[in-house]
């Protein structure tokens, strides 16, 4: 890739605070960014809810999704970022 030229995807795993960065650094380019979230998790089954991320829906809210069941890799647009 040469300076200036923009990445076809982004995918990105580490930190959340490093990974909200680059799903804004996504949105800005206009290009899908695929993160893996490293939540801690407490059953790993989905059941206690220990591991969920805000998430935003289609109606423009936000809901969780459990990372243990639904992820851990998720697609960064539809992340509610803070």
């Amino acid at each position: 890739m040469q300076a200036g030229e923009k990445p076809d995807a982004i995918v990105g795993c580490g930190p959340e605070p490093m990974l909200h960065a680059l799903a804004k650094l996504a949105r800005a380019w206009g290009v899908p960014c695929y993160v893996s979230l490293e939540t801690p998790m407490a059953c790993g089954l989905g059941v206690c809810f220990s591991c969920v991320t805000r998430v935003t829906t289609t109606d423009g809210g936000w809901d969780y999704k459990r990372v243990c069941v639904d992820g851990p890799v998720f697609d960064a647009a539809k992340l509610a970022l803070p």
